[in-house]
């Protein structure tokens, strides 16, 4: 990416490697981080934008630390209880920032997926709820060390810099497995709905705002090799994907925004669909993809073949000959 083609930010962190940029979606978070009136920034927190997308619900904005995409949180506050969605990299006072826009009301956290940039920050909370399918990868960054190749051997951030003291102290969280349509009840009958959408991790999953009607979609699009005796290991293929956007068809046409885990905000339904059409395009013909780029594997030392098939409108499905099925 051309660094000067950077977005003007107040926010502490500061990039230091620039991803490749996808031109539809850097023209967009340009407009809304530099001249939106949505975007309001609380001291308690220098590292997040927020921004009110409903009367009730917030979308919290931070940078990557690690070179990735820019993560979104959610913040939904009901009638007697409040709701985080994903937790970010855990830089910055996300506790206290959730604080100052619902106050004291209860709160409940809950995951997309056990991720760096949705689940890094869960430390702050004394429990977490994800699908009973993540729990093991949730478990997994259950401790002090997750955020060791954030630096060089020099200690110095290696992607994006930022105040080390700012990073969240560890302390053991509850971590909570849930069902795939089990409702979590924010007061007075306002509930959000687990919808699990795998292929990204075994349990990547959605949540379903049954008020508003607006599903915070996490990541879908990266389809990941599932580890050997892994828990769910079943679900890190296109056609775990294909069943679960199958599913949750007949209510693509009730769903009012998708809000997924990086990008544009508030995204018709009808995304949802164009994500399920290329679905089954894989599925008919895995070879007849669209790009193709070959990536090196630290952990393996081999390299591996990414294909990459369109998604209408959007971004990509990325995955391997070995992850469709």
């Amino acid at each position: 990416m051309n660094e000067n083609r950077y977005i003007k930010s107040n926010l502490k962190s500061k990039k230091i490697v620039w991803e490749e940029e996808k031109p539809i979606r850097w023209s967009y978070m340009k407009i809304l981080r530099e001249f939106s009136t949505l975007k309001k920034e609380y001291p308690v927190n220098p590292y997040a934008e927020v921004y009110q997308m409903r009367d009730n619900m917030w979308a919290i904005f931070t940078e990557t630390l690690d070179g990735a995409g820019d993560p979104w949180m959610y913040l939904i506050d009901g009638p007697k209880k409040a709701m985080l969605i994903d937790t970010g990299f855990g830089v910055g006072d996300l506790k206290g920032l959730v604080k100052e826009i619902v106050k004291d009301k209860p709160l409940i956290v809950a995951c997309t997926h056990a991720h760096y940039d949705h689940a890094y920050g869960n430390a702050q909370f004394e429990e977490i709820y994800c699908s009973k399918c993540e729990v093991q990868r949730m478990n997994a960054i259950n401790n002090d060390k997750i955020w060791d190749y954030l630096f060089d051997e020099n200690g110095k951030p290696k992607w994006t810099e930022f105040d080390r003291n700012d990073l969240i102290k560890y302390q053991p969280y509850k971590i909570t497995g849930v069902a795939d349509g089990h409702r979590f009840d924010l007061g007075d009958g306002y509930e959000v709905e687990a919808v699990l959408l795998p292929g990204h991790t075994p349990g990547q999953c959605g949540y379903l705002d049954l008020y508003n009607m607006t599903l915070f979609s996490g990541d879908t699009s990266g389809i990941s090799k599932a580890k050997p005796g892994e828990l769910c290991a079943e679900n890190c293929t296109v056609l775990a994907s294909r069943n679960a956007f199958k599913k949750l068809q007949p209510r693509f046409k009730d769903i009012t925004g998708v809000f997924p885990g990086h990008g544009a905000l508030d995204v018709s339904s009808v995304s949802l669909q164009y994500h399920l059409d290329a679905c089954e395009a894989i599925l008919k013909d895995p070879e007849n993809y669209d790009t193709c780029k070959e990536r090196y594997m630290p952990s393996t030392n081999t390299t591996r073949k990414i294909l990459m098939k369109n998604i209408h409108q959007g971004t990509a499905i990325r995955y391997t000959l070995d992850t469709v099925r």
